[in-house]
Formats: structure tokens, C-alpha cells, sequence
């Protein structure tokens, strides 16, 4: 069983049922189905099972999908994802992320 750890609790979704994150597109890791230990500041979270995944290039992030996951606007949540990867060097036209729904278990 693989992990997924947050450094940040976004839109305070861990408190929720189920929540989405977006991770950079990694089909050996992020798949349905995949069960996984979800950890926050390096402290065990929750377990959760992956329901359903959607991958999207960076430009094509809309408003919803920025709002429940980070609960920042489109551009905010943008700038935050650069940040977060800003020594990856990473081309962002081509570069495939996923947006992924875990629930609970």
C-alpha cells in the first residue's frame, strides 16, 4: 500500500467523507481502486480507496474543480500547483495531471 501525504489540509477536504487531490499523472501510483494511507504533516491521516481519476493538462484546470479541491479560484490554484513544483521543471503544456476522488474507508 502506497501513501499520499498533504502538507496542507486544502479547503479542510481530509475532514470530509470523500475529497479530491490534484498529483501530477502517475498511472503505477494513481489508479481505481488503489487503497491508500493518506498522511498530513507526516502524521497517519485516514485510509482511503481512489473511486474515480480524470487527467487534465494544467490549462484546461476550470473553476470547480479548483474550488473543491484547494478552494482557491482557477488562477489561484494554478499558481499554487507551479509553486508547489516550481523546481521540477516541468512543461506545462504537456505535462498531464490527475484529478483524483478518494473516499474514506
Amino acid at each position: 500500500m502506497n501513501s499520499i501525504t498533504y502538507s496542507y489540509n486544502w479547503n479542510n477536504k481530509l475532514d470530509c467523507l470523500a475529497f479530491t487531490t490534484i498529483r501530477l499523472r502517475n498511472d503505477n501510483k494513481y489508479f481505481v481502486g488503489a487503497i491508500k494511507e493518506c498522511y498530513l504533516h507526516k502524521k497517519y491521516h485516514s485510509k482511503v480507496k481512489i473511486i474515480a481519476i480524470k487527467h487534465f493538462l494544467l490549462s484546461d484546470l476550470n473553476e470547480f474543480m479548483a474550488y473543491i479541491d484547494t478552494g482557491y479560484s482557477r488562477e489561484q490554484t494554478i499558481a499554487i500547483i507551479k509553486k508547489m513544483y516550481k523546481n521540477s521543471n516541468i512543461n506545462w503544456a504537456t505535462k498531464q495531471l490527475s484529478f483524483i476522488l478518494q473516499r474514506k474507508m
